[in-house]
């Protein structure tokens, strides 16, 4: 085998081995993700090629030239140190920025960019030196060369554009500017038919609305304005002008409040408008803020608000809410009615709420508190966290963490992937996961759950159990309702169980254990698994056990196991005058009958 070949073949291998590592992290551990592993680690990627040229060059040797030949040996080139070490340094710049550590890449891309070109020059000059007639310009220098042109020009000239200097920089909660900038003052007053719907439009600026005088509206803007010259900055400013009236055809429908930034587009001015805006207490309210912030507070009111890229706040008001706001905060609180919160990639908190609360988002953590109403979420990639929540819960979190306690009726929970913890449930708990770790305690009423490949705790349980699973591990602890479990591969483990149990697995062991046998049936039926039943020791009942290609143990005097045809082994009989039905059945696997006060002995004794 050719050394080229020999190397394919180890980085084939290598790619094989990292790929089946993913999926095995992603199937076994429950908190990472395909998804979020390769988003995080990708950068070792290029640390390994950077790895494996650096190698190359310290191990590089040239060929020397066959004895009697006429032509000296074709000469490979010696491979590149300095591409070692850029791939190897831009991989652990990035992997340092995913764990939140280090500068950003394309901020100091775009102003340290011709390094490159300087590093590239002098690795050169080093290669003329060390090895006089053997440098080259290779094609892929030349093609790579173009590349680091066209995108370190690119990302210098995005740097000198206007729009990059009108985007807010938070610092310490706030915003700032890119430049030299000179800020303005407007204030207007319009008078307000009562009734009348207000909207407000604004964009590239916060707007505060607050509770003023009825039958007015009253705004203060003040304009930022990015220019060098004061001067120039004032012109600007005097162009920029509050708008407000009444619009609609034959009555007019709507009253708004915006600016003239529309008008002024095409002049390419840089500025921001910051609006305070005051209104009457009671009213119908629409805000539109794109790439602003918003602010509202001490309302009666039907509000709708829609804002990007900075944070929200609506609090101490009362009506009905409906706020959406992408790539930026959402805090709601102290409300009364109906909220309603469509996010994207930006934390939602929810705090003090009387009515029902609606919210979707992705990326990032919801948490809702104090909610004296329904409450439905749906986050994706993100988490949530619930905490006294009075009506029914609905939660949809695909790939996010559950964290909910302390709620007042039902729970219903469709989740995959990561950790889900449940405490304190007054109603019932409805369950449907795959590749999680659920935990569940202090559920009141019952628990039906649909499983696939998950870890499943459940303690003092009110009600039932009832589980649909496959590859799923159930543990029990503490039940007041029948037992019913369907699963495969992993164990279930039931203890404490007051009513009837009923347990169906394969290619994993089942373990019963109750300290008073109630009045309903038991039966457990297993394959390629053991079972083993644990009862206090004045128990009464009546078993039917059956194993085949295993053996049977009991410590019930007069429970003797009997071989029967075949491999089969069977222990019938009745222990005092008989009680509830015990029904066990396994193949290839062994069967224990224990006696309580035994099988703690034994476990405080090995």
């Amino acid at each position: 085998m050719s050394a080229g070949s020999r190397k394919g073949a180890l980085i084939f291998g290598l790619v094989l081995i990292g790929i089946g590592l993913i999926f095995f992290i992603a199937i076994w551990y429950s908190s990472a993700t395909i998804r979020h592993i390769v988003a995080t680690y990708w950068p070792l990627i290029p640390i390994l090629v950077g790895a494996m040229k650096i190698y190359n060059y310290y191990t590089w040797k040239e060929e020397p030239a066959a004895p009697g030949a006429q032509q000296p040996p074709s000469r490979k080139c010696c491979p590149s140190m300095l591409g070692g070490l850029l791939w190897a340094g831009l991989g652990i710049l990035f992997l340092l920025r995913n764990f939140g550590f280090g500068p950003d890449f394309w901020s100091l891309a775009a102003h340290y960019w011709p390094i490159l070109l300087i590093l590239l020059g002098a690795g050169k000059v080093i290669d003329y030196y060390r090895r006089k007639g053997g440098v080259s310009l290779r094609i892929g220098e030349v093609i790579g060369l173009l590349v680091v042109l066209a995108i370190g020009s690119a990302m210098a000239r995005t740097l000198d554009s206007d729009w990059l200097w009108r985007v807010p920089i938070r610092f310490g909660g706030t915003d700032m500017n890119l430049g030299t900038s000179y800020g303005y003052t407007q204030e207007t007053t319009y008078p307000l038919r009562t009734g009348l719907p207000v909207r407000i439009d604004n964009s590239h600026g916060t707007v505060t609305v607050s509770p003023g005088s009825d039958g007015e509206i009253r705004v203060r803007l003040r304009k930022v304005v990015f220019e060098e010259e004061e001067a120039r900055a004032k012109e600007i400013a005097g162009e920029i002008q509050i708008q407000g009236g009444e619009e609609g055809k034959a009555e007019a429908t709507l009253f708004i409040v915006k600016t003239n930034r529309e008008d002024l587009s095409a002049k390419n001015y840089r500025f921001n408008t910051d609006m305070d805006v005051f209104v009457p207490k009671q009213l119908q309210l629409d805000i539109q803020n794109p790439f602003g912030g918003v602010n509202v507070s001490g309302l009666d009111a039907k509000l709708n608000i829609e804002s990007s890229h900075q944070p929200l706040e609506v609090h101490d008001c009362s009506g009905t809410f409906t706020i959406a706001n992408r790539y930026g905060e959402s805090r709601l609180i102290n409300l009364k009615g109906n909220l309603s919160v469509e996010a994207r990639r930006g934390r939602v908190s929810v705090d003090t709420v009387k009515g029902d609360v609606t919210v979707r988002n992705e990326y990032d953590p919801v948490v809702l508190n104090n909610i004296e109403g329904k409450a439905t979420v749906t986050d994706i990639e993100g988490s949530i966290t619930l905490d006294r929540i009075t009506k029914p819960v609905i939660i949809d979190a695909r790939g996010s963490d559950v964290t909910a306690s302390n709620l007042g009726d039902s729970l219903k929970i469709s989740s995959s992937h990561r950790r889900i913890e449940v405490n304190d449930v007054a109603g019932s708990l409805t369950l449907s996961s795959s590749y999680a770790n659920a935990v569940a305690k202090r559920i009141k009423g019952n628990v039906d759950i649909e499983s696939n490949s998950d870890r499943i705790s459940l303690d003092e349980i009110g009600g039932y159990i009832k589980t649909v699973a496959q590859g799923t591990s159930v543990r029990v602890n503490t039940v007041g309702g029948p037992v019913d479990i369907l699963t495969t591969l992993r164990d279930v483990v039931v203890n404490g169980f007051a009513k009837g149990c009923r347990i169906t697995n394969e290619r994993g062991d089942i373990s019963l254990s109750t300290a008073i046998l109630g009045k309903e049936e038991i039966a457990a039926k297993n394959r390629n698994g053991d079972i083993t039943l644990i009862l206090p020791p004045d128990s009464a009942f009546q078993i039917d056990a059956t194993t085949r290609n295993g053996r049977i143990a009991s410590d019930f005097a007069g429970l003797e196991p009997v071989s029967g045809a075949g491999d089969s082994t069977t222990l019938k009989g009745r222990i005092k005058a008989g009680g509830p039905k015990i029904t066990l059945e396994t193949e290839n696997q062994d069967i224990y009958l224990r006696v309580r006060e035994v099988e703690e002995r034994s476990r405080s004794n090995p």
